[in-house]
C-alpha cells in the first residue's frame, strides 16, 4: 500500500506545482480526486504502523521541498490534510513528525484555533484560491468536518446575538459546521437559528460585507437575491400600497406629503409614471394606427375591379 499512496502524494504534489506555475492546466476536479484518494487511507494506517511511518516521513520530504507558503492552495491543503492525517493515523506518536514540522511554521499551535483564526480568514481573502469557488467549497468542508469531529462540540441552540459576536469568518465557519451536522434545510426550519437570522435581515448585513461569503449564502438560499424585475415590483407594490394608504384620509395625505422623503418619493413616482405614459401612448397610437392602415389595404385589395365596358 506504501507505494500506492505515495503515487498519490506525488500526484498531489504535482498539482500543488501546476497551480503555482501553470494555473490553466490546474484541473480543480483531479486535485480533489487525488486529495481524497490520499486522505482515504488515513484510517487504514491506524493499524499499518510502518506503513504509517514510511508515509510520514515521506510526506515531511515532499512537504520541505517547497516553502509552505509557496501559494495558498499549498499551505491550505498541506496544513489541513496533514492535520487529519496526524488525528486519525498516529495512534503511538510515532507518525507525527511531519505534522510537527507543519505545526511549527504556525502562528498559532493548537489545531481548531489555528483554523479558525488563520486558515478560515485566509479563505476569504480577495482571490482566495483564485476564486475557484469550488476550491475555497471543499476546504471550508473539510476545516468544518474536522472541528465536528474533533474540536469543541457545536452548539445547537445558539442565539442570534451570539452568532453577531463572532467575525465574518467565524460566522461562515458556523453556518457550514451547523449544516454538516444539522442538514442543509435549517433555513426552512421555523425553530432555527438560520430562519431567525434571515428573518432579522442578518445574511443580508453579513453578505454586504464579503463577496465570497455573499456566494455562499446565495447558494446555500439563505440570502437569495430577487432579479430586476422582481425588485422593481416589489418596490411599485410597496409605493403603492403607502399612496393608496395616504389617499385613504386627505388629513394624513396632507401629513404624509409633508414629510421630505415621503413627498420626494411621490412626486419622483408622478414623474416617472407620466415619462412612461409620454412613451407607451405614442407607441400604442401608431401600432393602432398601423393596424388600422394594414386592414383598410386588405379591404382595398378585395374590393372587385370594374366590369372593363
Amino acid at each position: 500500500m506504501a507505494l500506492e499512496i505515495e503515487s498519490f502524494i506525488n500526484d498531489l504534489f504535482n498539482y500543488l506545482d501546476i497551480y503555482k506555475n501553470r494555473q490553466s492546466e490546474f484541473k480543480t476536479e483531479a486535485f480533489l480526486q487525488t486529495y481524497n484518494g490520499v486522505s482515504a487511507v488515513f484510517s487504514t494506517l491506524r493499524q499499518q504502523r510502518d506503513e504509517a511511518v514510511r508515509v510520514d516521513l515521506y510526506f515531511l520530504d515532499k512537504i520541505k521541498a517547497t516553502p509552505l507558503a509557496d501559494s495558498d492552495l499549498r499551505e491550505i491543503t498541506i496544513q489541513v490534510l496533514i492535520t487529519y492525517f496526524e488525528s486519525e493515523a498516529d495512534t503511538d506518536g510515532q507518525t507525527n513528525k511531519a505534522f510537527s514540522y507543519c505545526r511549527g511554521l504556525r502562528t498559532v499551535k493548537q489545531d481548531v484555533p489555528f483554523f479558525e483564526n488563520y486558515l478560515m480568514p485566509l479563505l476569504l481573502k480577495d482571490r482566495s484560491l483564485m476564486d475557484n469557488f469550488k476550491l475555497n467549497s471543499f476546504f471550508l468542508d473539510e476545516i468544518a468536518r474536522y472541528i465536528n469531529k474533533f474540536g469543541r462540540p457545536l452548539n445547537p441552540n445558539l442565539t442570534p446575538e451570539e452568532f453577531a459576536a463572532k467575525n465574518s469568518p467565524l460566522k461562515l465557519l458556523e453556518l457550514a459546521r451547523r449544516r454538516k451536522q444539522m442538514g442543509k434545510d435549517l433555513i426552512a426550519d421555523r425553530n432555527s437559528l438560520e430562519f431567525d437570522l434571515k428573518r432579522l435581515g442578518v445574511f443580508d448585513k453579513v453578505s454586504e460585507k464579503n463577496k465570497l461569503i455573499a456566494q455562499y449564502l446565495n447558494q446555500w438560499k439563505y440570502c437569495e437575491k430577487g432579479d430586476f424585475l422582481s425588485k422593481v415590483k416589489s418596490w411599485l407594490s410597496e409605493i403603492g400600497g403607502k399612496i393608496g394608504g395616504a389617499f385613504t384620509s386627505f388629513r394624513y395625505f396632507r401629513l404624509v406629503m409633508t414629510q421630505r422623503k415621503a413627498a420626494y418619493m411621490f412626486y419622483g413616482f408622478i414623474i416617472i409614471l407620466f415619462l412612461l405614459l409620454a412613451v407607451y401612448v405614442p407607441s400604442k397610437w401608431r401600432e393602432n394606427s398601423q393596424t388600422k392602415f394594414e386592414l383598410l389595404q386588405k379591404k382595398a385589395s378585395e374590393v372587385p375591379g370594374g366590369s372593363g365596358r
